[in-house]
């Protein structure tokens, strides 16, 4: 069982991990779909990201948050990263449905030929993700801290970790705006994701989810190549 899902200790964290599996793989789906531009792909994504929430509130601390509003507190900062996705998913979801059909639930979309200013939305979407990423850590620290002190919070280490991983909504946002580039942040979140579990030694399950979601981010890169790039900003 180790080998397979990583270290288990209780129903609790079993049924953590079983929702994290299961929404990495409707991740997976969801990248498969919208390579394809089938809007189905954008409602896999907000469930993806909505099963997040309960496996999170499944490893709330209870025995170390003793009061209810710190522990309130702590289980929505842990909710917020789900709800930036669901957000980004949402985002593109509403943009699919401004492109005319191209068959059932298929959106016939023109790329976007490439700026560096596209960069910015993808990565400030990314970088909010960090910040909520960070947070439920911050609460804790205050809470366990008597001297309320942050210091022993790798901070910028932890940002930097966020950022990577929220790559992944920000690659969305990239793909709700018809650009090609950000299959490539889809990719490189999946990798990091990738590493940080194997480095957990979480189990080799996701480690392969994770792979097989990269894998399908440089699928959706070629078949997106085949796309027609317009010059307009709509």
């Amino acid at each position: 069982m180790d080998i397979l899902f990583g270290p288990i200790f209780n129903p609790l964290q079993a049924f953590s991990v079983v929702l994290k599996i299961l929404g990495v793989l409707i991740m997976c789906a969801s990248v498969a779909f919208l390579a394809r531009r089938n809007e189905v792909g954008w409602w896999l994504a907000m469930g993806s990201f909505a099963l997040e929430i309960p496996g999170a509130m499944l490893t709330l601390p209870y025995s170390l948050i003793g009061s209810a509003p710190e522990l309130l507190a702590y289980g929505v900062s842990v909710s917020l990263t789900s709800l930036v996705g669901v957000g980004a998913s949402i985002y593109g979801l509403s943009r699919f449905w401004q492109a005319p059909a191209n068959g059932p639930l298929v959106r016939r979309i023109a790329l976007r030929t490439f700026h560096p200013r596209d960069l910015v939305a993808p990565a400030l979407v990314a970088l909010l993700y960090a910040v909520c990423y960070v947070l439920p850590l911050v609460v804790l620290e205050r809470v366990l801290a008597a001297s309320r002190s942050l210091a022993g919070l790798p901070l910028a280490q932890l940002l930097l970790s966020g950022f990577c991983i929220g790559l992944l909504v920000g690659g969305l946002a990239g793909l709700a705006r018809r650009s090609r580039w950000a299959w490539l942040l889809v990719a490189v979140s999946s990798l990091v994701s990738l590493l940080g579990v194997a480095a957990a030694t979480q189990g080799s399950v996701l480690v392969f989810l994770f792979m097989a979601q990269a894998v399908l981010a440089v699928y959706g890169f070629v078949v997106w190549g085949r796309i027609r790039a317009v010059s307009g900003r709509r």
